[in-house]
């Protein structure tokens, strides 16, 4: 197992060396990389001990793991449309990481039910059906969400993970969720085809 999980970050590692050196983006893809692969041994060395807290542990760092994956997929995107990575390169990586998504994930399918639960009750109609939030101050995440937004038709959460690395997804769909309800943007699609585009 470890030596599949070594395998696919040096893949990772040579397609990044497609990108320009100078571009901070080449840099975090390979720490996030590191990130990736030094969670997945972490879980396979906590697999092979006791349940219990070990477990509670466990699914912590798994969770981790998965979203530090969403956030390396985003970098793949970026790059892709900048035209530094084939289409083809990028759905042999993408599809890697969504199978080991797949293999350690029992709580990530609650979290997905639950995303998908809140897409499905919070469609562009009800939130324009509520009566708005008024956000007095736009915090410097959503001011700079808005930005992208105004040069970027749409967008999806992986996009905005990108950008904030820091920032955990569930801080990233608050902040969005407040410009929903203050209707600054709009939300289209189901499921994991979600996109975020300004109001027109």
């Amino acid at each position: 197992m470890i030596q599949k999980y070594t395998k696919l970050t040096n893949t990772v590692y040579k397609l990044l060396d497609f990108l320009p050196e100078s571009d901070p983006l080449k840099h975090r893809a390979k720490d996030k990389a590191l990130t990736v692969m030094d969670g997945l041994i972490l879980i396979n060395k906590k697999a092979q001990e006791s349940a219990g807290w070990a477990s509670f542990g466990s699914d912590k760092i798994k969770m981790q793991v998965l979203e530090d994956i969403d956030v390396l997929l985003g970098y793949f995107w970026i790059a892709k449309a900048q035209g530094w990575l084939s289409s083809a390169n990028c759905l042999i990586v993408s599809n890697e990481y969504e199978k080991i998504k797949k293999e350690i994930t029992p709580i990530a399918q609650m979290e997905l039910l639950e995303e998908q639960e809140l897409v499905a009750d919070i469609s562009a109609e009800s939130v324009l059906e509520k009566p708005g939030i008024v956000l007095t101050e736009l915090n410097e995440r959503q001011k700079q969400i808005m930005d992208y937004l105004g040069k970027n038709e749409k967008a999806q959460v992986m996009n905005f993970q990108a950008m904030f690395v820091d920032v955990t997804k569930r801080t990233i769909r608050r902040d969005l969720d407040e410009l929903l309800e203050a209707g600054k943007i709009l939300r289209e699609g189901d499921f994991n085809e979600v996109f975020y585009k300004l109001r027109g």
